[in-house]
């Protein structure tokens, strides 16, 4: 959001550099990217745009940025001002018109505010006002729907207006769209209209969706003498679903949908009213006629003073605390000796909860006040249970940020084409299609994580990003048997671009075994260790596997076929997360210590045939002999011209250890001899050599 320097100085009196601005706002979470300087006619300005998260809706105007500033300006000290715009001298000129409002939807639209100005000249505005618009980026339109937007850009809160001689009957009406209808708005695009829909309407026709898009005709023209002004509070939810349904994206909207203040909409209207009356010397012909039939009731929150020392680290005086919130407008209603009950006023629509209050306290104190321990404190003891979900996913996401993952998100709503039904038909899911989708072109919720991994690659090697590891955890959507479900996966990536495209190579890469022994060395972290392997049929790997669980699939992994992604290898697992962490939460933490003894090391080499995969030839091994081999490894597969075509290499190392004493060297040939006995009789494997 663009905010003026020279207009919010009309609402703080401060004489700070720009620079210093932007870093004290930044300070207190309004995030300032960047600061520009411009000239506007005469004038030279700076333009703070600023990142405000949607929960601030308070602070998406210059007047709610002033607000903010002076509460921290005057904690640190500054003797400023606050200076709300002047509406004391707002009085009705004549009485001509007798105007009705009526709400029927009342949870939609909770407040309604409108009055009447005639004898309006339409003309183009005023030199301060199209300067003061253009700063901020804002196009100049003429004087009626330039004050508008100034207000809504001063206040934050948008204004309907109506040509009044095109309102039938002498009313306004909020109401449920009950046929369907249509609706030329002012963007000029043709909408129709139905019972999911709420309108603003006379007694004959509509006139606004919702307040945040008008019927083309009821627009300020040149030939406008009387207009109507509507101030309203709407349900926030019901603004955002209509504004995706009918695609309309607007300032209005933009506000309405994050929650303006209800309060406002009163003196909103008379700040407009005088604003028009200084730039055209209309009348202001009417009452403010003013709906609010279930008032919001501000929010209560206890507030004890323990929880802001155990939330923060730090004693903050009792006296301080008040003062913060007291400049944040939060009034104490009562207190004692451990406690504040306050009331926050209806504008701070983020501030619902204790912890919410404690995070406005530190954020007007100052993040910087509060001192880290130069002292490092170790638990004696490494937290070996991973017994939340939230410490589960912690453990196994730094360790793939450590291997050199990237964390990717990805919408859950897809595009629907072949490969996702030829998906679906594979693991028999029925795809759910979504009623109002924003963009028509995707329509379905994502049945599997792999399609998106895959359009992140694609947009990363397009920008040159050649090696690639991403990780996504993320939930799918599908109907089985008429049942919705939902299921959450992990899913992990290696990537890198073929470079020779004429080189013959084995869907078995070494990216294969990084990829399976990152998967390993994570079971080995979090404690799987009794787990098998099979070779697995999927749609879109190549000679897949399956890791199993007590018989049970935990993840897929395999090569993805290039009919998918050409000239590019990508190596792709997905993991049954909640099957993952149910297994961890029903483990055991069973303490085995270090053996005393060395640990030896074995390496087999043998030819074998290529439709022999390592996992069956690990199975085979882990069955036959189970004595003194903690851990077996493949260290190198080879396929190429020196062999025969139908043949692969591989050299796998054995490690041997022993609780008991040192392993001597007659043992260990004694196992290896046994494991060249039976992979050489079961699976026509030839020795290469043994080391």
């Amino acid at each position: 959001m663009r905010i003026s320097y020279n207009w919010l100085r009309k609402y703080i009196s401060i004489d700070l550099s720009a620079k210093k601005i932007s870093n004290i706002l930044t300070e207190i979470g309004l995030s300032v990217k960047h600061v520009i300087k411009k000239k506007t006619g005469e004038t030279e300005d700076y333009i703070f745009d600023v990142e405000i998260t949607p929960n601030r809706s308070d602070a998406m105007s210059h007047y709610g940025i002033a607000r903010d500033l002076y509460a921290v300006l005057t904690f640190r000290g500054y003797k400023i001002h606050l200076l709300k715009p002047i509406i004391s001298n707002y009085q009705k000129d004549i009485n001509k018109y007798h105007f009705q409002i009526y709400i029927e939807e009342k949870n939609k639209c909770r407040r309604f505010s409108g009055l009447i100005l005639s004898k309006i000249e339409i003309n183009s505005s005023p030199n301060w006002l199209n300067h003061q618009l253009k700063s901020i980026g804002i196009k100049p339109i003429n004087n009626i729907i330039d004050i508008t937007n100034f207000v809504m850009n001063e206040l934050g809160q948008p204004i309907q207006v109506f040509d009044m001689d095109q309102i039938e009957g002498q009313s306004i009406i909020i109401k449920n769209v009950r046929n369907k209808i249509d609706f030329n708005s002012e963007d000029n695009r043709k909408r129709i209209l139905d019972e999911k829909d709420f309108i603003i309407s006379d007694k004959i026709k509509p006139l606004s969706i919702a307040g945040i898009i008008n019927e083309t005709n009821l627009n300020v023209n040149i030939k406008t003498k009387n207009i109507f002004l509507g101030c309203a509070y709407f349900n926030p939810v019901d603004i955002r679903s209509i504004g995706i349904r009918h695609m309309i994206r607007n300032d209005a909207r933009f506000r309405f949908e994050r929650g303006v203040d209800p309060n406002l909409t009163v003196y909103a209207l008379q700040r407009t009213a005088l604003l028009i009356k200084e730039v055209t010397k209309c009348n202001i012909s009417s009452d403010i006629m003013d709906i609010y039939p279930n008032p919001i009731i501000p929010s209560k929150i206890k507030l004890r003073y323990q929880k802001i020392y155990d939330l923060i680290g730090k004693r903050i005086s009792k006296k301080n605390i008040k003062k913060i919130l007291l400049l944040l407008e939060i009034i104490i209603l009562d207190e004692n000796r451990k406690y504040l009950l306050v009331i926050v006023p209806p504008y701070r629509i983020d501030v619902q909860r204790e912890v919410d209050l404690i995070e406005e306290i530190l954020r007007i104190y100052g993040l910087t006040k509060i001192k880290i321990s130069n002292k490092i404190q170790i638990s004696p003891l490494p937290n070996f249970f991973y017994n939340t979900k939230e410490k589960i996913q912690k453990t196994i996401f730094n360790q793939l940020v450590n291997f050199g993952f990237q964390e990717i998100i990805n919408p859950p709503i897809i595009n629907k084409n072949k490969d996702s039904l030829l998906l679906n038909y594979f693991f028999n899911r029925e795809e759910i299609k979504i009623l109002n989708p924003v963009n028509k072109f995707y329509n379905s919720m994502r049945t599997s994580l792999l399609f998106g991994m895959i359009d992140c690659i694609k947009h990363n090697y397009n920008r040159g990003n050649q090696e690639i590891k991403f990780f996504e955890i993320g939930k799918i959507y599908y109907k089985n048997n008429n049942q919705f479900l939902e299921k959450t996966c992990l899913s992990i990536a290696l990537s890198e671009k073929d470079k020779n495209k004429k080189k013959i190579m084995g869907p078995r890469s070494s990216l294969f075994f990084d990829l399976k022994g990152i998967i390993e060395q994570i079971f080995q972290r979090i404690g799987i260790f009794h787990y098998t392997q099979i070779n697995s049929t999927h749609p879109f790997l190549r000679e897949s596997i399956s890791i199993k669980y007590k018989n049970k699939n935990l993840v897929e992994l395999g090569k993805l076929k290039e009919d998918l992604f050409k000239n590019h290898k990508i190596f792709y697992a997905e993991i049954d997360w909640e099957y993952l962490i149910s297994i961890i939460q029903k483990k055991r933490v069973i303490f085995v210590p270090f053996s005393k003894y060395p640990t030896s090391k074995r390496d087999l080499s043998f030819l074998v045939d290529k439709t022999i995969s390592f996992e069956k030839i690990y199975q085979l091994i882990k069955e036959k002999e189970k004595n003194f081999i903690k851990k077996i490894n493949i260290y190198d597969l080879y396929e190429g011209k020196d062999l025969p075509k139908e043949k692969k290499s591989y050299t796998i190392s054995f490690f041997f250890e022993s609780q008991e004493g040192t392993l001597t060297d007659l043992i260990i040939d004694d196992v290896m001899k046994k494991i060249e006995k039976f992979i050489t009789n079961e699976l026509g494997a030839k020795i290469r050599g043994i080391s």
